[in-house]
C-alpha cells in the first residue's frame, strides 16, 4: 500500500501484519499480511504532556471486508477460526530501503460496519491496544510481595508477572528505590507501576516495535536527548510543519508542592514571591514508593523550580511528510517518545527545544494523506547538572541541580 500525495512522487510504504498464528506474546511472531485491506489507520502512543500519565498506546484500523475473511465464524476464511480478541499487530512503515516499526500492539475487539444500509459494503474496524492494557488486565497476588529495589527492577518484577518476554524489555536501572510492598492482594498492576513512575519521575511506554521501555527521571539528561535531532520553522533550511500550537497560560502553573511517600511526613515547598503574583497554586504528589522524607523534599524542590512561574510552550506540533518527503519521512516515522528538536517561530520570537512526549499518525488511503502530530513538552524545563557533559555542567548558571 503506497503512500503517495498527489503531486508528490516519493513514497512509504505501509504494511499491516497480524499473528494469527501465533500465541499473544510469543517472540517472534508468524505474521500475515493484510495491507491490501487497509482503508484507514489512527495511532496514539504516549501522553499530552510531561506531568501527565502515560497510557497505553491504540490503533483503529478500518479493513475492507468484501471477502468476508475478517468474519470469525467464517470457517472459508483464510484466517479461520484465529479471527480473535488477543492477537498481535504490527504496523511498519519503508522509506528509502528503511523500515520503522510504529505500533506493537493487541487487538480487542473487530468491529463490522457497512458503507451502506442492508449489509452492503462491508467492512471492520480493529481496535487494538498495547501492552500496558495487558498490564492493566491482571491482578498482583503475592503472600510476600516485592523487596525494596530500584524502580528499574521493580518493572521488571511486574512485567516477570505478566510473563512478558524478557528480549522485548528495555529497562533503566532506576534512580529511586522503591519500597518493600508486604503481601499483595489483587492489587492491579498498572497502577501499582503508575506510582512507581510518579515516584521515580521517569516514564513507561511501548516503543513500536513492542518493547516494554521505562526511561528513569535522568535519561532525557543523557546522550542522545541532550542533542536537538531537527529544527522545525520558517526560516530557509528548517524543518516545515503544517501547524503549530503554542500556549501560553496558567496550566502548568504551580507555586505550593506536596510530597508525601507511603508511612512518611508530607513535604511542602512553596515560592512566596510566585504566590504573590499568581494566587496560591497547589500541586499534590502522594502516597509514593519512595524511602526517604529527604528524597521527597528534593522532589517537590524538582517541581517547583520547573513550575513556579508561567511559560510560553509549544502543545504539539503537525507534519505532512509528502511537503518535503526525504527530510521528513525519516523524521515522521523514526523520532519517538523522548527525542528532542527544536521549534521556531519568527513572529512570535519562539526559538525553543522540545522533547516529544506523544506520537499520533493518521492515513486515509481514499486520498493518500499521512499526518504525523507530536505532543511536546518544553526541554528547557529539564536542564539541570550534568558532569561533562557539554551545556550542563554549568552549575548555578545555565542549569540546576537535580536529585
Amino acid at each position: 500500500l503506497a503512500i503517495v500525495a498527489q503531486d508528490f512522487k516519493m513514497e512509504a510504504t505501509l504494511t499491516v501484519r497480524v499473528g494469527f498464528a501465533s500465541d499473544p506474546f510469543a517472540n517472534p511472531q508468524t505474521w500475515t499480511d493484510i495491507t491490501t485491506d487497509v482503508l484507514a489507520i489512527n495511532t496514539e502512543r504516549g501522553r499530552q504532556h510531561e506531568l501527565d500519565r502515560m497510557e497505553a498506546g491504540t490503533v483503529s484500523i478500518l479493513l475492507k471486508n468484501s471477502s468476508n475473511q475478517y468474519w470469525p465464524g467464517n470457517t472459508g476464511s483464510a484466517y479461520y477460526p484465529n479471527v480473535l480478541p488477543g492477537k498481535c499487530i504490527n504496523i511498519r512503515a519503508t522509506y528509502n530501503a528503511i523500515t520503522y516499526d510504529l505500533f506493537t500492539g493487541y487487538i480487542e475487539a473487530w468491529q463490522p460496519s457497512w458503507l451502506q444500509q442492508g449489509g452492503i459494503g462491508s467492512m471492520v474496524q480493529i481496535i487494538t491496544a498495547d501492552s500496558l492494557k495487558n498490564l492493566a488486565r491482571l491482578d498482583l497476588t503475592d503472600a510476600v510481595g516485592y523487596s525494596a529495589e530500584l524502580s528499574g527492577t521493580r518493572i521488571g518484577n511486574v512485567l516477570d508477572d505478566l510473563a512478558f518476554p524478557a528480549g522485548l524489555r528495555s529497562l533503566n536501572a532506576g534512580q529511586s528505590t522503591m519500597r518493600a510492598t508486604g503481601a499483595l492482594a489483587s492489587e492491579n498492576a498498572m497502577a501499582h507501576l503508575l506510582y512507581v513512575q510518579e515516584s521515580e519521575r521517569g516514564i513507561l511506554f511501548v516503543a513500536g516495535d513492542g518493547t516494554i521501555t521505562f526511561q528513569d527521571r535522568h535519561a532525557r539528561f543523557k546522550s542522545p536527548y541532550t542533542v536537538s535531532q531537527a529544527i522545525f520553522g520558517d526560516d530557509a533550511g528548517e524543518q516545515r510543519y503544517i501547524e503549530l500550537e503554542p500556549s501560553y497560560d496558567d496550566e502548568f502553573l504551580y507555586n505550593d508542592i506536596t510530597v508525601q511517600r507511603i508511612g512518611g511526613v508530607a513535604q511542602n515547598e512553596f515560592n512566596a514571591a510566585s504566590q504573590l503574583s499568581y494566587g496560591k497554586r497547589s500541586l499534590s504528589k502522594l502516597n509514593l514508593y519512595i524511602t526517604t522524607d529527604a528524597e521527597a523534599v528534593s522532589q517537590a524542590e524538582y517541581l517547583l523550580a520547573n513550575y513556579k512561574e508561567p511559560a510560553l510552550r509549544v502543545k504539539s506540533i503537525t507534519i505532512y511528510p509528502q511537503e518535503a518527503p526525504a527530510d521528513l519521512w525519516p523524521k515522521v516515522l523514526g523520532y519517538d517518545i523522548s527525542t528532542r528538536i527544536t521549534l521556531r517561530l519568527n513572529q512570535a520570537s519562539i526559538d525553543q527545544d522540545c522533547h516529544i512526549e506523544g506520537i499520533v499518525h493518521n492515513y486515509d488511503s481514499r486520498d493518500g494523506l499521512w499526518s504525523t502530530a507530536w505532543q511536546l513538552s518544553n526541554a528547557s524545563s529539564v536542564v539541570y547538572w550534568a558532569l561533562g557533559v557539554a551545556g550542563f555542567s554549568e552549575l548555578g548558571t545555565t542549569t540546576k541541580l537535580c536529585y
